[in-house]
């Protein structure tokens, strides 16, 4: 299918483009900065405001057109709910979908078959003890004003476009969204149970949230709104056993309910509602969760997590070539020079073989904020051109396991970096911690910005 998709760098927007690459759909991306660079799998990428219609000529030149919409952009609402916070809130999600919908008004010959909007469960309030599905009333606030708009401003398409919202509940990962800020008083004892701990959180796995969109892609017997949930709910007061279950940490805290309303105004709500949504439409049509429970979902979600104090780091970047053509590159020390900071000043000093396999040990010298640091590494699960480990056994972490995969994707390479890390002298060593990420960030975002060059050079 040829996909016009909104959203892709996002979190579900991210893993959703590269799984749709590999079932073999051709995507053109909508960013605002029209960068293909930023995203994780291969795609025609175009600029665009996300608020005003774009000339349909340039979306579908000559006789092209899609098969399909994909829209999943929008501010996010995890932020405190200012006067000028909810118009982005809004503006990002009715207007958007209300101009793209206008693109193609234009030309009815290029009206996509299948329109994929997001939504929120947010649509149905505060469910308190009640159990919704998706033919359960819109209820009336913020949230709920802005879903059922939201879902409104796709009125205007024909009756021959295969319209679904998806209602999204809270998708949990661990590469960002609810989960890590969840898990931040988890890793130093100070979790508990927010407000009376009552409320209900309807919640997907994020790999269960992707698949739940392809099937509301594929199965042409899906139309209108798809709960995109769990098939059950937990009590935040059982969500907070599962996570100090997981970590084997007390969760003991309570944060009252004023204090949460004091410090996040009206945004708190979120976390003081309660939200028990029902996946009906994907159970009937026959979708199969991998992570039915919170156990689970949160036994997959948090291996990392252990010993205390781990942390988990995921980059990704999609180059042109095959595995085969760019793992001798990555895989060559010497090149680790190349595309490291010059601010890290970074050099390797020895190896322990001349060509690297499994068991070879590589010495650095490198500066972190101008102290000088030695690092030694050893090479484990060398698999070209599919995957290395590198494993820190003397340097600035007390844990630094960091896994390089390379993957075909489309006609080109998903390069995966995977970095689990640890401070020395938990949890004190994790006053640095703030410092610590954002050097990591910006490692790989030189490095980024590096093998781009690179690859541009080749090309050239």
């Amino acid at each position: 299918m040829r996909i016009l998709l909104t959203g892709g760098t996002g979190l579900i927007g991210t893993q959703l483009g590269i799984e749709l690459v590999r079932r073999g759909h051709n995507i053109t991306a909508l960013t605002r900065k029209g960068q293909p660079q930023a995203l994780s799998f291969p795609a025609r990428c175009l600029a665009w405001d996300h608020l005003n219609p774009m000339p349909l000529s340039v979306l579908c030149p000559g006789t092209d057109t899609f098969d399909a919409v994909i829209h999943l952009a929008g501010e996010s609402v995890s932020q405190r709910w200012s006067r000028t916070a909810k118009q982005k809130i809004y503006d990002s999600r009715i207007k958007s979908s209300k101009a793209l919908v206008d693109t193609f008004k234009s030309s009815p010959k290029s009206m996509p078959s299948v329109w994929l909007n997001a939504s929120a469960i947010g649509i149905y309030g505060d469910t308190a003890n009640d159990v919704v599905d998706e033919s359960s009333p819109a209820k009336d606030g913020f949230l709920a004003d802005v879903c059922k708009n939201w879902e409104h401003s796709l009125t205007d398409l024909p009756a021959s476009v295969r319209a679904v919202f998806l209602r999204l509940g809270v998708v949990l990962s661990n590469e960002g969204g609810a989960l890590p800020k969840m898990m931040l008083p988890f890793v130093y004892g100070l979790g508990g149970p927010l407000g009376h701990g009552r409320q209900f959180m309807s919640w997907i796995h994020i790999e269960d949230a992707v698949q739940g969109i392809l099937k509301a892609l594929e199965d042409s017997s899906i139309k209108g709104p798809v709960n995109i949930v769990a098939p059950e709910a937990v009590t935040n007061t059982q969500l907070t056993k599962a996570l100090a279950a997981k970590t084997r940490l007390p969760a003991i805290f309570r944060a009252p309910a004023f204090v949460l309303k004091l410090v996040l105004g009206e945004m708190s709500s979120m976390l003081l509602g309660s939200a028990n949504a029902r996946p009906g439409a994907l159970i009937k049509s026959g979708f199969k969760f991998k992570f039915p429970d919170i156990s689970t979902a949160l036994s997959d979600l948090l291996a990392y997590s252990q010993p205390h104090g781990t942390r988990i780091f995921i980059a990704r970047q999609w180059i042109t070539g095959s595995p085969s053509e760019n793992f001798p590159f990555f895989s060559a020390a010497e090149n680790l020079e190349t595309i490291t900071p010059p601010w890290l000043n970074f050099r390797i000093v020895a190896k322990s073989t001349p060509e690297i396999h499994e068991g070879t040990l590589i010495d650095y010298k490198l500066k972190i904020k101008g102290v000088p640091v030695r690092w030694r590494t050893r090479i484990e699960n060398w698999d070209p051109p599919h995957k290395f480990v590198d494993t820190q056994l003397r340097g600035p972490y007390k844990t630094w396991h960091h896994t390089h995969r390379f993957e075909q994707l489309g006609n080109g390479t998903l390069m995966t970096d995977i970095v689990r890390y640890r401070m020395h002298a938990w949890p004190f060593g994790d006053f640095a911690l703030p410092m610590v990420k954002n050097d990591v960030y910006a490692i790989f975002k030189y490095r980024r910005q590096v093998i781009e060059k690179i690859l541009s050079s080749k090309s050239s």
